[in-house]
C-alpha cells in the first residue's frame, strides 16, 4: 500500500454555489483532460470507544464502482491553516479493513494494538463527486473534487456541500492562491473540520469544545525563521481550532480563546518585526485587529455576565431588579455573539485566513532586500531570545516599580505590557529547564490576573453606561439599582485588588529571570 504526503484545502459552500465553481475561468484554464464523475460510498471504522481517533488515524474502505479501496490518514502538521496528512492507501477484495496489506509497520502496529478484532463500521459518507486535474503555470498539479451527498451515523445524517484542492505536486500556495480567486466570485468558507471528524460529531451528538493554546517544544538549534513559522501557525490553528464552538454554541471560551489566538499571533509578529517587510507585517496586524475587535463586544459581555453581575446577583438573589438587568445583559450578549458569528461567516474573514496561510507557506517575508536585521532570520533562536525576553522583561519592571501610585491608563498600559512578556515566555520557555522558569511564570501569571480584574472593573462601568443608553432619553431603567449594587460591589473589592497587586509586582521585581545563565 503507497504512502503519500496529503496537503489538501477543504470549503464548505451552498448547493447552488458548487455548479459555479467549475465554471469558473480560474479552473477552466488549469484544467489538464476531461472531467471525472463517479458515486463514492466510504465507510469508516474504529473500535466501539473509538481507539483509533484517539490516536489521530482515521480508518476507511471506498467503494468506487465494483473497487474497494482502503485508506488510512494520519495527521502530522498544519501548513498555512490545512492538515498535512500521510495517507496509506490501496485496494482491499471487499468492505471490510484488511490491516494486513498496510506496509507501513508502525500504522499497522498502531490499529492492531487498538483492536483490529475490534473494528466496526462507525458513520459512512454518501457522495456524488465531480473531479478535475489542474495544472499551473509554474507545473504545479493540483485536483479539484466538488462533493454533494451526506454524512451518516446510525440515524442522523447531515448534508455535504464542499469543494477539495488537494496538492499533488509542487508549490501549496499556489492552492490557497486558487481558493482566493474563487472566493473573488463564489463565496465559501473554509472547512475547520473533515468529513471523518464531521461523522464523529454527528456520532456522539457532543457539542464542539474549545480548545485552550498549547504550548510549544522549540529547540535552540532551530532558526529565527524556523520558529517564526512555527509560532504563527500555532496561533492560527489555535483561532481556527475555536471557530466551530463560536459558529454552533453559545461557549464564552470559544470567543476567548479566538481572541487568544489573535493577541498571540500578533504577539508574535512583533517579536521579529525587525525582520519582516513593513507591509506584509502591517496587513497581518491590521486584519488581526479587525477581527479581534468584531470579536471583542462578545467576549466583555460574557465576561461582565459571568464574573462581574452572576456573583452579586447571587448575593442579592432576593432582590427583584437583578431579573430585569440580567435579562437585558442577556439580549445585548446574543447580540454580540451573532456579531462575531457574522465575522467568521465573511469574505473578509476567510481571505485573511487565504493569505496569511499563503504569506506561511511561501515565505513571503523573504521577498525584501538581504540586511543586516533580514538575515537574522537564518540565526539560530538561542542567540536572540533572551534578548527579546530581556527587553519584555525590563519593561514591565520599568513601568510597575511603583504600581501603588499608577494611574488607571498607565495600569492598563502595564496590563498591556505583561500581556506581552507572558507571550513570549510562554514562546520560549521550552528552550529553559522547567524549573527555573516556573516561579517567574507563576508570579507574572498573578500580576497579571490583578490587573485583568482592575481591567474587568472599569469595563463593568462603561458596559452599564452603554447599556443604559440602549433605551433612549428615558427614565432610569428598572435595574438601575441592581446596576450600581453591581458596579459598587466590584469597585469595593478592586480597593483589595490593588493592595494585592502592590504584592504581586513586588514579587516579579524579587524574580530572577530565568533565561540569565541558562
Amino acid at each position: 500500500m503507497p504512502k503519500n504526503r496529503e496537503i489538501e484545502l477543504k470549503a464548505t459552500l451552498g448547493p447552488e454555489q458548487l455548479e459555479k465553481v467549475k465554471d469558473l475561468p480560474a479552473i477552466k484554464k488549469r484544467t489538464v483532460g476531461r472531467a471525472r464523475s463517479r458515486k463514492l460510498v466510504t465507510v469508516y471504522f474504529d473500535t466501539p470507544d473509538h481507539e483509533l481517533r484517539r490516536l489521530g488515524l482515521s480508518l476507511r474502505v471506498r467503494k468506487v464502482g465494483r473497487a474497494y479501496v482502503q485508506c488510512v490518514k494520519l495527521t502530522q502538521s498544519r501548513l498555512g491553516g490545512i492538515p498535512v496528512r500521510m495517507e496509506w492507501e490501496g485496494p482491499v477484495p471487499s468492505q471490510n479493513p484488511a490491516i494486513s496489506v498496510i506496509e507501513e509497520k508502525r500504522l499497522r502496529r498502531l490499529i492492531q494494538r487498538a483492536g483490529e478484532d475490534r473494528l466496526q463500521p462507525v458513520f459512512r459518507t454518501d457522495v456524488q463527486r465531480s473531479s478535475r486535474t489542474l495544472k499551473f503555470d509554474d507545473g504545479t498539479t493540483a485536483s479539484l473534487d466538488l462533493d454533494i451527498g451526506e454524512i451518516v451515523a446510525e440515524n442522523a445524517s447531515e448534508p455535504v456541500c464542499e469543494f477539495e484542492l488537494e496538492l499533488e505536486s509542487g508549490a501549496p500556495v499556489k492552492l490557497f492562491d486558487l481558493a482566493s480567486e474563487i472566493g473573488q466570485v463564489v463565496p465559501f468558507r473554509l472547512a475547520s473540520m473533515s468529513k471523518a471528524a464531521r461523522g464523529y460529531a454527528l456520532l456522539t451528538q457532543d457539542d464542539p469544545q474549545p480548545r485552550k493554546y498549547v504550548k510549544l517544544n522549540l529547540v535552540k538549534d532551530a532558526t529565527v525563521e524556523q520558529v517564526l513559522t512555527e509560532l504563527v501557525q500555532h496561533c492560527l490553528d489555535h483561532l481556527r481550532a475555536n471557530e466551530t464552538v463560536v459558529l454552533t454554541t453559545d461557549d464564552a471560551e470559544g470567543v476567548h480563546q479566538m481572541r487568544v489566538a489573535l493577541r498571540r499571533l500578533r504577539a508574535a509578529l512583533q517579536l521579529f518585526k525587525p525582520s519582516l517587510p513593513p507591509d506584509q507585517y502591517g496587513w497581518i496586524v491590521a486584519e488581526a485587529k479587525w477581527l479581534t475587535s468584531e470579536l471583542s463586544a462578545a467576549r466583555a459581555w460574557d465576561v461582565f455576565a459571568d464574573e462581574s453581575l452572576a456573583p452579586v446577583a447571587q448575593l442579592y438573589a432576593k432582590d427583584q431588579e437583578f431579573i430585569p438587568l440580567t435579562a437585558a445583559v442577556e439580549q445585548v450578549r446574543q447580540q454580540s455573539h451573532q456579531r462575531a458569528r457574522d465575522a467568521i461567516g465573511t469574505k473578509r474573514y476567510t481571505e485573511f485566513l487565504l493569505r496569511l496561510s499563503a504569506w506561511l507557506s511561501s515565505r513571503a517575508w523573504r521577498d525584501q532586500p538581504v540586511t543586516e536585521r533580514t538575515t537574522r532570520l537564518l540565526d539560530p533562536i538561542g542567540d536572540h531570545c533572551e534578548k527579546l525576553l530581556r527587553k519584555r522583561d525590563r519593561n514591565v519592571r520599568r513601568q510597575g516599580r511603583d504600581i501603588a501610585n499608577l494611574s488607571e491608563a498607565a495600569l492598563h498600559e502595564l496590563r498591556l505590557a505583561v500581556k506581552r512578556l507572558r507571550y513570549a515566555v510562554d514562546f520560549f520557555e521550552s528552550l529553559y529547564p522547567e524549573k527555573q522558569a516556573k516561579a517567574y511564570r507563576k508570579h507574572l501569571a498573578g500580576l497579571q490576573d490583578g490587573l485583568g480584574y482592575l481591567n474587568d472593573v472599569a469595563a463593568a462601568d462603561t458596559l452599564l453606561g452603554e447599556l443604559a443608553g440602549t433605551g433612549g432619553d428615558q427614565a432610569p431603567p428598572a435595574w438601575a439599582h441592581a446596576g450600581g449594587l453591581t458596579a459598587g460591589w466590584h469597585r469595593h473589592a478592586a480597593i483589595a485588588a490593588k493592595d494585592r497587586l502592590v504584592k504581586d509586582m513586588a514579587a516579579v521585581l524579587r524574580t530572577e529571570p530565568f533565561w540569565r545563565g541558562a
